[in-house]
């Protein structure tokens, strides 16, 4: 059973949908966080990012299978609709959407920062956070052979630059010296930074909503996936190695940076930004396509206006404003970046929940149920740690429940 349709997909293959993939999950995380985690337990800190990414394999394989069995640009919402019914659609829906109008705009921000102390000009980063969002509309505004090749330029593209900088600081560090790294010395701290890893590795649910794009998604969405999936484990764990093996003092929320200093004393001081703000870029571009496609979804559900589904680029301008609105409002004073982050996250641990739910509403098997109690359990934890939280998925439950009552109709009419 799927919600495919025949406008939009059917061109992505195994290896241009895993870096499309992997400029969904690759985002600001790897510029800040090994830094902040090597500063907080220090050599320990390599064994933070495997755990964390063990942790996730779970929620990886949930995904791979609903998505495998069920292809669609709704995503979670289209699985939570087979388990649940229109109002579990709605109520995902609204969750993600949340996620991510509030998540990117925060990561254009942050790509922003880099920019402005780059380029020395002195102008409101929230102008260059603008453009590096409609720069990424640019390109998601593509379909078919078009936006395969806008994949290949700016997800290959960054995903290259960050492995060569990743593979010459890795080859500097090691290049005549005794490298070893020593066994874990603290169980409890490596757990410790596992709530602020995690997020790192969030996204995979956003993937879903690309799958109805795959050529064959049964087989070939499941591999790009697991292929991402490596690629995004080897260059977090890299980037935590380089870290250590640098044995950073100073500037532990750029991490990279303080390393190029350490390694490339004479290299151009713009290089490592302009690489993050590359990287960024991507992320953006590959979420936007993903939003928009659930845009259109949600537009063929007629929850929203139907002409967002009359070309894929529709959609792609409504992302766009959305962005561009939150983003305003960050500039105003009406949002922050560190509400936005939050806000963002614990929408995704809801999301994880509820698609664990149901897995094993779609498929009651053992193996299921055990994959939903490894993501339940510890989504349920730190929502809980947070409980200003739950005030806020109250309110987009209650939203949902009114639209669900007001969808005979349509709202905007």
């Amino acid at each position: 059973m799927s919600d495919r349709k025949d406008n939009i997909g059917g061109h992505l293959g195994v290896v241009t949908g895993m870096l499309l993939i992997v400029s969904v999950i690759l985002g600001s995380g790897i510029l800040v966080l090994p830094g902040l985690v090597y500063e907080k337990i220090g050599r320990d800190g390599i064994y933070a990012w495997i755990g964390c990414a063990a942790l996730c394999m779970p929620i990886l394989l949930t995904m791979i299978i609903l998505a495998g069995t069920h292809p669609s640009a709704g995503g979670v919402a289209y699985y939570a609709k087979l388990a649940f019914g229109q109002y579990a659609e709605l109520f995902v829906s609204l969750l993600f959407l949340g996620a991510t109008v509030l998540g990117l705009p925060s990561i254009a921000i942050v790509g922003a920062t880099y920019l402005e102390k780059t380029s020395h000009l002195g102008v409101d980063i929230h102008v260059f956070a603008a453009l590096l969002i409609l720069l990424a509309a640019a390109f998601a505004r593509s379909s078919g052979g078009t936006l395969r090749n806008a994949v290949n330029l700016v997800g290959g593209g960054s995903l290259f630059i960050l492995l060569a900088m990743l593979l010459a600081f890795l080859v500097l560090e090691i290049w005549d010296k005794d490298v070893r790294f020593d066994p874990p010395s603290s169980f409890s701290a490596i757990v410790s930074q596992f709530p602020l890893i995690f997020f790192s590795f969030t996204g995979w649910d956003i993937a879903c909503h690309l799958s109805e794009d795959f050529r064959e998604p049964k087989v070939n969405f499941g591999r790009a996936m697991f292929f991402a999936f490596i690629v995004v484990c080897g260059v977090y764990v890299a980037s935590a190695a380089i870290v250590q093996l640098a044995d950073i003092r100073a500037n532990y929320n750029t991490p990279m940076y303080e390393v190029g200093i350490h390694v490339l004393p004479s290299a151009p001081i713009w290089l490592v930004p302009l690489i993050g703000v590359s990287l960024i870029a991507a992320n953006l571009f590959g979420s936007v396509v993903a939003v928009s496609r659930l845009v259109a979804y949600l537009s063929r559900r007629n929850f929203l206006p139907p002409n967002l589904n009359i070309a894929p680029r529709n959609s792609v301008y409504a992302v766009t404003a959305a962005l561009l609105l939150v983003l305003a409002c960050d500039r105003i004073g009406v949002l922050n970046i560190e509400v936005m982050f939050s806000l963002a996250g614990m929408n995704f641990l809801a999301i994880y929940i509820i698609s664990a739910l149901a897995l094993v509403r779609l498929l009651p098997t053992r193996s299921s149920s055990l994959l939903a109690t490894l993501i339940i359990v510890p989504s349920l934890t730190i929502m809980m740690s947070v409980l200003s939280s739950l005030l806020y998925i109250g309110i987009i439950a209650l939203l949902a429940y009114w639209l669900d009552q007001d969808s005979g109709r349509g709202w905007y009419e």
